[in-house]
């Protein structure tokens, strides 16, 4: 098939971590389609880059697009005979001899608006969308999306119902286009929802009360991704070649940066006041002096947010760009891509595999027709780069002089943000007290001491409360609540402490204590819900230590778990390889993971 009007175009939807190296993956295959490169690697050549001229990439910020332009120009300098110039912030140009390749970067909102039931199927309605007419108007010879579809339907969308169709109308939106403009390839990365290969459902697949809804939604999104592609392709009458790639979890280490974080999911149904400086921020979070509540006193008295914004304050740490979630903290960050929890591919590397598909090249990965299903595997560079991006996260704390928040807006389960509060505030406080945070003096703690001592730092750091208290209520060893404006596990935002009524119900206070706050409190709980138990308190913390000292730093001599090698239960091998001299190293990542299923580890 010809396109004689798209010849030497490509357009990039996403100038994400995909979106953003499969741009530099071809501007490298442009230069020198022949060649080695500095890496040593080797790509086929069947992809014939040489007519390629210009490359449209779309982003819904400018800010996004400078980032990855800036980039590319740096990738670019490390080629000897390669130079560029910007003609503007979103404009590239990259010469190569004779031959110029010039890169526009452009904004772009691919969600449409005001789409219903009744118009999801209109022909005019969809004609006048934004999506629509770019791509009429481009009409690119090659098509790639690199923005994970189902992440931006679920996260975009606040109506439900809008959610479901959104997806359809955008991949059916794609294949018309196909159609009319005569598109030769369409490329999707699918999504990162799909990835870990099941290695992540403790952190996704918990019930819809404890878990983030806007995941959920990217769940389902993902396999009718896949569904609506299937029957795509399947239709005799298309002529365009469909590519689509789910890669796992995804991590970029050199979006590791600190500074003020956006919201991932934001809340529905803020205060007017906090919903005000939210957009008038660019979504950025604000944080709150948190106002005290006691159960036994409610008062219908409007809170007012407004007069308690931290002058200027907004939540902000160092952020780790990861494709399952979006920005992270850095504990949350390596909780989820523990080594027993997720393994990662890097953008790089997927890009490598999208370039060789579009080239011409069967990898296997490519998962149309649906009964393919593959799922590009983990990677040993994926490994690797997690622990660079460890590195630099420690480089950039000690440069701000002030340990990240392990806190993130809607990221996951509510009950997940607890565990990774409390392993936190634990670490302060025994670094706090002792320098050398280890298990053994958990251990040594009594509950009423260590819920007095937990809260007395949270009560000496207001900025920490205030950033725990963004995202995630806090329960005084008294039983008071610390919350700001809205909580994350009753799904409501606080305008009048009586919005907490259903709380004043001991069952649901003690429910909400272990599923959905940071409780602080001494005594133990059990909590039964949906067929598990839970449990909660400061107590449980000392009995998991003792748990690990007991069932791991004791089970086995050194030279017995050395010779068995990986044979022996790996938290035994973990726990052990923190030890020395009869100290344990507490490390906040490993006590999360170990125990967030309950008070039994997992058997991995």
């Amino acid at each position: 098939m010809t396109n004689s009007t798209g010849d030497g175009i490509i357009v990039i939807i996403g100038a994400g971590l995909v979106g953003g190296a499969t741009l530099r993956e071809i501007v490298l295959e442009w230069a020198h389609p022949n060649s080695d490169r500095p890496q040593k690697r080797r790509l086929y050549t069947n992809l014939n880059t040489s007519v390629v001229d210009r490359i449209y990439v779309t982003a819904i910020s400018i800010s996004e697009l400078a980032y990855q332009l800036s980039k590319t120009e740096k990738v670019v300098d490390l080629v000897g005979d390669l130079s560029s110039e910007f003609k503007d912030e979103t404009t590239l140009v990259i010469s190569h001899g004779e031959r110029t390749l010039t890169i526009t970067g452009e904004v772009l909102d691919i969600v449409p608006i005001g789409l219903s039931p009744g118009n999801v199927n209109d022909q005019e309605y969809r004609q006048r969308s934004t999506l629509y007419s770019y791509l009429v108007d481009r009409k690119p010879q090659t098509l790639i999306v690199g923005a994970n579809l189902s992440a931006i339907v679920a996260y975009s969308a606040k109506d439900e119902e809008v959610k479901t169709l959104a997806l359809s109308w955008v991949l059916h939106t794609l294949k018309q286009v196909a159609v009319e403009s005569e598109i030769e390839t369409i490329a999707i990365i699918g999504t990162t929802a799909l990835g870990g290969q099941g290695a992540n459902l403790v952190w996704t697949h918990q019930s819809s009360q404890e878990m983030d809804s806007g995941l959920v939604s990217k769940i389902f999104a993902a396999y009718g991704i896949l569904g609506v592609l299937d029957r795509v392709n399947w239709e005799v009458d298309l002529q365009t070649r469909w590519i689509l790639l789910t890669p796992g979890s995804l991590l970029g280490y050199d979006y590791v940066s600190s500074g003020i974080v956006n919201y991932f999911s934001i809340p529905g149904n803020l205060p007017d006041a906090v919903q005000a400086t939210v957009q008038e921020n660019h979504g950025k979070v604000p944080l709150y002096k948190p106002i005290e509540i006691c159960l036994a006193s409610l008062s219908d008295e409007k809170v007012d947010w407004a007069t308690r914004k931290l002058q200027d304050s907004f939540l902000s740490g160092v952020r780790i760009k990861c494709g399952e979630t979006g920005d992270l903290s850095p504990l949350q960050f390596a909780c989820i891509s523990h080594a027993s929890q997720m393994g990662f591919n890097t953008d790089s590397y997927v890009a490598k595999v999208l370039v060789t598909e579009l080239m011409g090249r069967n990898t296997g990965y490519n998962q149309i027709p649906l009964g393919s299903g593959k799922i590009l595997e983990p990677t040993a560079q994926g490994h690797d780069e997690r622990e660079f991006a460890l590195q630099r996260t420690a480089q950039l704390e000690l440069e701000t002089k002030r340990r990240s928040p392990s806190v993130y807006p809607a990221l996951g389960s509510p009950r997940t943000q607890k565990e990774i509060v409390l392993a936190d505030l634990v670490y302060r406080l025994l670094t706090e007290k002792y320098g050398d945070p280890t298990i053994q003096q958990l251990c040594d703690y009594d509950s009423v001491l260590l819920s007095d001592d937990l809260w007395k730092l949270l009560e000496n750091d207001s900025l920490l409360l205030a950033e725990v208290t963004a995202v995630i209520p806090v329960i005084t060893p008294t039983g008071k609540l610390y919350t700001g404006p809205s909580i994350m596990y009753l799904e409501r935002s606080i305008t009048r402490s009586l919005d907490l009524f259903s709380l004043t119900n001991e069952d649901q206070l003690q429910q909400f204590a272990a599923l959905g706050a940071v409780d602080l409190r001494p005594h133990q709980f059990d909590i039964e819900h949906r067929s598990k138990t839970y449990k909660t308190g400061t107590g449980v913390l000392i009995n998991r230590a003792r748990y690990i000292v007991k069932n791991y730093l004791n089970a086995l001599q050194p030279h017995t778990i050395d010779n068995c090698g990986s044979g022996i239960d790996s938290r035994i091998r973990s726990w052990s390889a923190l030890t020395k001299d009869g100290c344990t190293t507490f490390d906040p990542v490993r006590f999360t993971v170990h125990f967030l299923g309950g008070e039994r580890p997992f058997i991995w």
